[in-house]
């Protein structure tokens, strides 16, 4: 009985392992073919960014900094990561604490770098998770775009590899994202003193004579005559 045991579970192991081998194996097949390939000119304009979308994947809703696609019936996200570029303007020192943990068992993962369509060099992260009921998440980070989908693990790496896709015919406009985004400004800051004391020596030796109102009079204090027990103190 223990030997059948054991030999279910090295074939339920070994089976795991090839399945994993199998989606990194297509992950990297597909991406590979993505970062040789040809970028196109923007299709489409935003106010903060524009980008190519290829006729085969269509928009199902937009907003100001984020889209929703679908491929083959199959609905990914891509959203604007305006705090990266706030993060890389304002605290460049600092690390990127925005990140979220992506939770699930890593099915296949690929970083790299591609150009963009400015010819800079892009870094990219592509992930694969399990999720539940048989689908996986893919997530992808593609310079300052997102993108995220369920679906299952036929599709996923052809699904990587448009968000990448899409991701090298990016280009933002930062500024645009900064002044809409941030309200950080330069602070001019001018001084007002304030003559607590006057530049003169005290005529009988009490310091109450240095002080002076704010409009520069006495003080009752330092304007008041002396008393006779005072004058008879000093002329001792």
């Amino acid at each position: 009985m223990k030997k059948i045991v054991c030999l279910i579970l090295v074939l339920f192991l070994s089976s795991c392992s090839e399945y994993r081998g199998s989606v990194q194996s297509r992950l990297d097949q597909q991406i590979s073919a993505c970062e040789n390939s040809a970028i196109s000119n923007p299709n489409n304009r935003k106010t903060y960014y524009s980008y190519y979308l290829d006729p085969s994947i269509g928009r199902v809703y937009s907003t100001g900094t984020g889209n929703v696609f679908s491929l083959d019936g199959i609905s990914f996200v891509m959203n604007l990561d305006v705090a990266k570029i706030i993060n890389e303007k304002y605290y460049p020192l600092k690390l990127d604490i925005h990140e979220y943990a992506l939770g699930g068992d890593v099915l296949a993962q690929r970083d790299g770098t591609v150009t963009d369509i400015s010819g800079n060099e892009l870094p990219y992260h592509a992930a694969v998770l399990l999720a539940k009921d048989m689908e996986v998440l893919v997530s992808v980070e593609c310079g300052y775009m997102k993108f995220d989908s369920l679906c299952n693990t036929n599709i996923a790496p052809v699904i990587a590899a448009k968000m990448i896709e899409i991701g090298r015919s990016v280009s933002v406009s930062t500024t645009e994202v900064l002044n809409a985004y941030t309200t950080l400004s330069g602070i001019d800051y001018v001084g007002t003193p304030v003559e607590l004391f006057e530049n003169k020596a005290p005529e009988n030796g009490s310091i109450e004579e240095l002080l002076v109102d704010y409009e520069g009079r006495a003080t009752p204090e330092a304007s008041a005559e002396p008393s006779p027990d005072a004058e008879k103190e000093n002329d001792e």
